[in-house]
């Protein structure tokens, strides 16, 4: 398969460059990776600096991925979405070195995720113990079949990837606004799950109340990553296409034109109790990147939103740690399901790595999409 690339060049350090290297030495080495959601987040974000990076550099990502992979390995399963997201790391290492090793694992991970609780349509659930799509899962087990489907050609992953993202977009999607609901209850009880918010279904709907941000935040990235992974010539790229266009649609008009930013909770950004919300930030401004430079909207309200949205980062939300590094700032923690007040309660935190994962990437593409980093094109990658 044929992919388009620019590579990363040898440059004098940028902002984006310093949050790398603080994640990568100090925040989370390789050793100290654990088989977690979170962590999955910045291993992604490592596999795609190996794509995009020139020769020379490749072998710092890969050292890092396998040395993760490597650590963490004796736990690794795909038992729930948020267990396969690190499998990613798995299928990444088998495209890249063909060693058969990474192969059995990432099928057993593959095999472990064909277990998981789904409704009668076949949507996978978010968690074990009851029936529940959330947008969440959409990344946690995109990326990972997104990775297999690149590492063997099998079309079965990416089959089930739009396979899932059918699914959930038909219970979560708000048409108003193109964004998606946090999630939806199949079960129709009255449950609570870790630290979700009782009663949070709707009696008639079975949705939750809000469009977060961060949760609109996965599944505008991993649209993203399948649509740059596939040729326009792809019977699912269009329809791929026409779901990003849908999401990003709005994000200009309800981006705070101040900060750059977009709040916790986007569609409410007038509320006084909301606040800026940069992890999802960066993950709108990925996904408005992609939809431009693959021709998916034009309007300069998107570029101009991109702009804004980089530059917004960089003076409100990267601050430094000691006297070399930086990292992020303005991060809502780790949230599950709740109503309006639960999402402004959370607890908002510096560093995180998925906020860290998510300002490299950005960053990275912005840079290179004008012309901030020289471009090299990569063919048949």
């Amino acid at each position: 398969m044929l992919l388009l690339l620019v590579a990363i060049p040898c440059l004098s350090q940028s902002w984006v460059d310093t949050l790398d290297t603080y994640a990568r030495q100090s925040y989370l080495p390789p050793s100290k990776y654990m088989w977690l959601w979170t962590d999955a987040a910045l291993l992604n974000t490592m596999t795609k600096e190996y794509d995009l990076s020139v020769s020379s550099q490749k072998q710092i990502y890969l050292n890092y991925i396998e040395k993760a992979m490597n650590t963490s390995s004796v736990v690794a399963n795909g038992h729930t979405p948020n267990d396969v997201a690190s499998g990613l790391g798995l299928a990444f290492l088998y495209r890249v070195t063909k060693n058969e090793k990474y192969k059995r694992k990432a099928d057993k991970i593959y095999a472990d995720y064909q277990k998981i609780r789904r409704t009668k349509e076949g949507g996978v659930s978010h968690i074990a113990l009851f029936t529940e799509l959330w947008d969440d899962t959409i990344f946690m087990i995109g990326e990972f079949l997104l990775e297999m489907y690149k590492a063997t050609g099998d079309r079965k992953y990416l089959d089930e990837l739009v396979k899932q993202i059918r699914l959930h977009r038909e219970k979560l999607l708000d048409k108003d606004w193109g964004l998606w609901y946090h999630g939806w209850d199949g079960d129709y009880k009255n449950h609570v799950t870790m630290f979700s918010q009782r009663y949070w279904p709707d009696k008639n709907t079975g949705r939750s109340a809000e469009m977060w941000g961060r949760g609109n935040g996965w599944i505008v990235v991993t649209l993203s990553d399948a649509l740059e992974a596939l040729p326009k010539s792809d019977p699912y790229w269009n329809e791929l296409a026409g779901y990003l266009k849908e999401m990003v649609k709005h994000l200009p008009e309800l981006q705070d034109k101040k900060t750059g930013h977009w709040c916790q909770l986007p569609v409410r950004n007038l509320d006084p109790d909301n606040f800026i919300e940069s992890s999802c930030t960066a993950m709108f401004g990925y996904g408005i990147s992609t939809a431009l430079r693959l021709g998916i909207v034009t309007d300069t309200s998107f570029s101009n939103s991109v702009t804004l949205a980089y530059r917004g980062l960089r003076e409100h939300s990267i601050v430094p740690v000691g006297k070399k590094y930086l990292t992020t700032s303005n991060v809502c923690t780790a949230t599950c399901i709740g109503n309006k007040d639960y999402y402004f309660k959370r607890k908002v935190q510096k560093g995180k790595p998925y906020a860290i994962g998510m300002f490299i990437q950005f960053g990275l593409r912005y840079e290179m999409d004008n012309g901030l980093r020289q471009l090299a094109p990569l063919t048949n990658k």
